[in-house]
């Protein structure tokens, strides 16, 4: 009986010992990886010396982050580390879901009542957030988050009934045409000054060897990010038009830009296969230098240099048949918080700062993404690049939403039936009178 006390008094020196030496140590950050998802929790930084965030809102409580693409996660890192900078003794796990199937994945969690407490959506500019909303899934951050840093434009995407679902961003997401220096130089091709040069390169390039434009024909958004630079310089009178009235979906003006992706690729610029190849894909074809360009989402800047560092990297504006430059350029969404969520101070902590000038710097300089405000200054030379324009249109999209009937959802449509176009499934003119049956 003795000796068996004396093992018990060991031991629990022992766990003791474990404990001290855990709490002077603090908790390094660990990263795991598990089927397409990245999970980080954030270091403890408490020390000896009393953090001036100790004992502040949120304090002992966690939480847990969702993104919806790989091209995020550094940036969201980056915040997350400098949060808990200033707050220690926040604990915070990010999940990066890669799956196409980011919405079904996160409406079996609130199912489960198992909700992230915080998520990124595409606020406004799909019917998801408007649907969260109704079903009392997120919380209402209007007098509790402060917006103050956004215009009234970027609070647009988060705005519901005159209250706010969500931060927006302050990045201007825009389209663009990146192209390989090194390339163009031993092509002797220069920016083109209208689209009568851009497509006279197309069969120089092809005819080198080379794939003029990566593209991916299977992934819905990155046909619209390619699809919308095209409408732009073919048809901007269309676009111009819609800022002040409704205009036609199926107008024989947007036909044309589909029309003219078809044409392309029926002679070979977007190379063999390209409908199966998904975003990542295309992106890291050109990123190799396999293609000369790749028309693309100005947020991707990231993930070409990181995939490869040495590339000479340029972009531009894909002119008018005038030589205008037009710049397709949309608000972008930033994260909700669960209404149902454990953690609130904590959440609601965390996205003050997000939504802050220091919290959107760091988003924005790590994105390498267009800062839609003269306080944050980009350093990087392909952002000078992008920012070259004559002016500025509407996306496509957003054009569909603010046109929907009552009860039709064109834009749900446009997102199952986009990628039908590209590989013939279905016509341009048949899919544009399928949206415009569901538009005014």
């Amino acid at each position: 009986m003795k000796m068996k006390f004396r093992i018990l008094s060991i031991l629990t020196v022992m766990v003791m010992l474990i404990v001290v030496i855990a709490g002077c140590g603090g908790t390094d950050e660990t990263t795991t990886k598990d089927g397409g998802t990245t999970t980080t929790a954030a270091p403890d930084e408490s020390g000896s010396e009393t953090s001036e965030s100790e004992g502040g809102p949120g304090a002992g409580q966690s939480l847990v982050i969702w993104e919806h693409t790989p091209q995020f996660e550094k940036p969201l890192v980056d915040l997350i580390t400098a949060f808990n900078e200033k707050n220690p003794d926040i604990k915070i796990e990010y999940q990066i879901k890669t799956s196409d199937q980011y919405y079904n994945l996160l409406a079996t969690t609130i199912q489960a009542g198992e909700t992230p407490d915080l998520f990124w959506t595409n606020g406004t500019a799909t019917s998801n957030l408007g649907s969260y909303v109704s079903q009392g899934v997120i919380m209402d951050i209007t007098d509790k988050v402060d917006l103050s840093l956004f215009t009234d434009t970027m609070k647009e995407i988060v705005t519901i009934d005159g209250k706010q679902y969500a931060s927006p961003t302050v990045e201007v997401g825009g389209r663009a045409v990146f192209y390989n220096k090194d390339i163009f130089e031993d092509l002797g091709l220069s920016i083109p000054k209208d689209f009568a040069e851009f497509e006279s390169m197309l069969p120089t390039i092809k005819d080198a060897g080379i794939i003029p434009m990566s593209f991916s024909g299977s992934d819905p958004w990155a046909v619209l990010f390619h699809f919308e630079p095209v409408l732009a310089a073919m048809s901007p009178d269309w676009l111009e038009e819609s800022k002040t009235q409704d205009v036609k979906i199926n107008d024989a003006r947007v036909t044309t830009a589909y029309d003219k992706m078809l044409e392309w690729a029926d002679a070979g610029y977007y190379g063999t296969g390209f409908v199966g190849v998904d975003e990542g894909g295309a992106l890291l074809a050109f990123s190799k230098g396999e293609a000369a360009m790749c028309i693309e989402g100005t947020w991707n800047i990231q993930t070409i240099q990181e995939n490869n560092p040495e590339l000479n990297l340029g972009a531009f504006q894909l002119p008018t048949a005038d030589g205008r430059r037009p710049f397709v350029g949309t608000s972008s969404c930033g994260f909700s918080i669960s209404e149902k969520t454990e953690s609130p101070e904590a959440a609601i902590e965390f996205l003050n700062f997000f939504a802050s000038i220091e919290g959107q710097e760091i988003w924005i300089k790590a994105l390498d993404s267009i800062p839609g405000t003269p306080e944050i200054v980009s350093e990087n030379p392909v952002i000078n690049d992008i920012a070259q324009f004559d002016f500025q249109t509407a996306s496509f999209y957003d054009i569909l939403g603010k046109q929907q009937l009552e009860g039709e959802n064109p834009r749900q449509v446009w997102e199952e039936d986009q990628t039908k176009v590209m590989s013939k499934g279905i016509e341009p003119q048949e899919f544009l009178d399928t949206l415009a049956s569901m538009t005014r």
